[in-house]
């Protein structure tokens, strides 16, 4: 009896560890040996603004030149201004630049913008300077209504329609936070003439971009392993080896138990027993031998009741009042 619950608590013990390194090794596999860890170690800003002013005439109400967010069409003969770009941080940015003022001619058919015609009015460039830039702009409105009519008169298009664009860019490039850096910035700012309202205004007079450089770096991943930080790389090789050193013995010691349990020769017959003492019996005839409880079933067709009795177990057949029996000593579990 010693021994049978040693080996049960040696089966026990391997089986818990078996498990155990199982589920680590799992997890283990389940993540990365190495991370990506990312990390911001700079940034840079661009920015564009267009400042500007209008010209009135025939007028006692506005100071000429006055900046206004929306300017009466018909009294605003001009408009002047200033557009600035600026990168941040300016040491060692450099780049070429251009500034073009753009006019389009087009008609709309439903959703779709057909261009007839486009053409530069305005072109300048240059070079940024500590990362920044500068050009005076100046919108002759007199001339450029003048110039629309020319281009609408020798289209023949009478509801053609106009759009007035200041775009500026600029690739700068240069070493931030030890990182070469090459953009790309361009601003397109329109010039609205609205004839319902009769105002002029400005679309993205600002625009501003600002950007992290990121530096990428490995970094070992760790599980915890009996309160101690393992790196999951040793880990998918330790937990892989002791599982193996567990579970070999674990499965030994199962297959050589099954290999020694006894035959249950009775297995076929499993399904028609029933727990159970008889009630009421006349007559007992014992049986010699499994067979002999085999051939019994066969012939009379019941339920084999089974029950235990001192240190036997008995298994009987009633018919009629007469019981078969085949009685066995108790198996040891």
């Amino acid at each position: 009896m010693k021994k049978v619950k040693k080996k049960k608590i040696a089966l026990g013990t391997l089986l818990f560890l078996f498990l155990s390194f199982s589920t680590l090794t799992i997890m283990a596999f389940q993540k990365d040996s190495v991370l990506m860890v990312n990390t911001a170690v700079g940034s840079y800003t661009q920015k564009g603004v267009f400042h500007h002013e209008g010209i009135f005439s025939n007028n006692s109400l506005y100071k000429t030149p006055q900046s206004m967010e929306y300017y009466p069409r018909d009294i605003t003969k001009n408009i002047s201004g200033v557009y600035r770009y600026s990168f941040s941080p300016r040491e060692n940015v450099n780049g070429n630049y251009t500034l073009e003022i753009i006019t389009i001619y087009y008609v709309s058919k439903g959703n779709e913008k057909i261009v007839l015609w486009d053409e530069s009015i305005l072109k300048k460039e240059g070079i940024l300077k500590n990362g920044t830039a500068s050009e005076a702009v100046f919108f002759n409105l007199q001339v450029i209504n003048a110039r629309s009519a020319e281009i609408k008169q020798t289209l023949k298009i009478p509801r053609l329609s106009r759009e007035v664009r200041l775009v500026f860019h600029t690739k700068p490039s240069g070493i931030i936070a030890n990182e070469n850096i090459l953009e790309d910035f361009t601003q397109s700012i329109g010039l609205v003439e609205d004839t319902a309202t009769g105002l002029i205004y400005f679309t993205n007079e600002e625009k501003v971009t600002r950007k992290n450089i990121i530096e990428s770096k490995e970094q070992q991943n760790f599980l915890t392993f009996l309160g101690r930080s393992v790196e999951v790389r040793t880990g998918k090789i330790l937990f892989s080896v002791l599982m193996l050193f567990t579970g070999i013995p674990l499965f030994g010691m199962v297959y050589t138990a099954k290999g020694k349990a006894p035959k249950d020769e009775l297995k076929d017959l499993r399904q028609y027993i029933i727990e159970g003492i008889p009630n009421r019996v006349d007559k007992k005839i014992a049986l010699a031998t499994k067979d002999d409880l085999r051939k019994a079933f066969e012939l009379l067709d019941k339920p084999i009741m089974h029950y235990e009795t001192g240190s036997s177990e008995v298994y009987t057949i009633v018919d009629e009042g007469v019981s078969y029996e085949y009685k066995e000593l108790k198996k040891d579990n």
